[in-house]
């Protein structure tokens, strides 16, 4: 997941720099680290990309960001 791909989730969801953060229980100035660019952890990465996917978003390639359709 880019930072870009991470405002996107965000947008999708409209959620806040806080609710994002705290749902990847993280700080939220390393959400905000990150989506500018700045250097995290991988296991940073990780935790926001699993709280976005835990919340219906999917990611694809290095720009794809969309929220899944349930198939029924």
């Amino acid at each position: 997941m880019t930072p870009g791909q991470c405002r996107a989730a965000r947008s999708w969801l409209n959620w806040s720099i806080r609710k994002t953060a705290a749902t990847a229980r993280l700080d939220k100035s390393t959400v905000v680290r990150f989506e500018k660019g700045g250097r995290v952890m991988y296991e940073t990465v990780t935790k926001l990309q699993d709280a976005f996917e835990t919340a219906g978003i999917e990611f694809s390639g290095k720009t794809g960001v969309h929220y899944r359709r349930e198939v029924t």
